[in-house]
């Protein structure tokens, strides 16, 4: 799994009633993206089941895995993948650890250095804003979503981000990168769930026996 791609998730909001009124949409893109980044400010922490399809270009392969993700503000989540390709990844808001069972190692790098703001996952997790690291634009809509592009400030080398929100409650269903290469990751997010109180026991990794502990360079300056 890319770092850089990961994203998002939110609430079971309780039902509309019948006989309520759907929620205006947005008349502007920036509309829009206030409403988000309103959404995502307001948010603890949230988990939610996802499913990520991974398009290799160089392989012509997909590469599909499920797993549980959870988010807790500021600077924490985790990824468990148990589903397809196994990987675990956590950050702690101070390293970011990447485990692959199969590989019998783990990642381990600065989070500043893997979490820049320019980076998608950025806004989730306390740091960096939409507006502020992103131009945004529309990318269509249907019945349920609307959708944006973002291209970072920084340059499209780090990848062109494309949201699904869903029209009443601003969470993010769908969040698909392309990066420089022509590789694509799409997530998408179910049984969401918002501000349970998420054990912070979660963000805590332990090396498991056995296993390699690879740092990065800014790790072991």
């Amino acid at each position: 799994m890319t770092v850089g791609p990961l994203v998002l998730l939110v609430s079971l909001a309780a039902a509309t009633p019948p006989a309520a009124k759907p929620t205006p949409l947005p008349t502007t893109v920036d509309q829009t993206v206030q409403r988000l980044q309103q959404r995502y400010d307001s948010t603890k922490d949230l988990t939610a089941n996802v499913v990520q399809e991974m398009e290799i270009a160089s392989y012509g392969r997909k590469l599909t895995s499920k797993g549980t993700v959870y988010f807790k503000r500021p600077g924490r989540m985790r990824w468990d993948m148990t589903d397809g390709q196994r990987q675990t990844i956590v950050a702690d808001g101070t390293y970011l650890w990447l485990y692959q069972p199969s590989e019998q190692q783990v990642y381990k790098a600065p989070f500043a250095a893997a979490f820049q703001s320019a980076t998608p996952v950025s806004f989730l997790i306390g740091i960096g804003r939409i507006a502020d690291d992103f131009t945004v634009s529309p990318d269509g809509q249907d019945e349920s979503l609307i959708y944006l592009r973002l291209v970072p400030h920084a340059g499209d080398s780090i990848g062109v981000l494309r949201l699904g929100v869903d029209r009443k409650s601003y969470d993010i269903i769908i969040a698909e990168v392309r990066d420089a290469m022509g590789n694509t990751t799409k997530l998408q997010f179910s049984d969401m769930k918002r501000d349970t109180g998420v054990d912070d026991g979660l963000f805590a990794f332990h090396v498991p026996p056995g296993t390699e502990v690879v740092e990065s360079p800014q790790t072991v300056q």
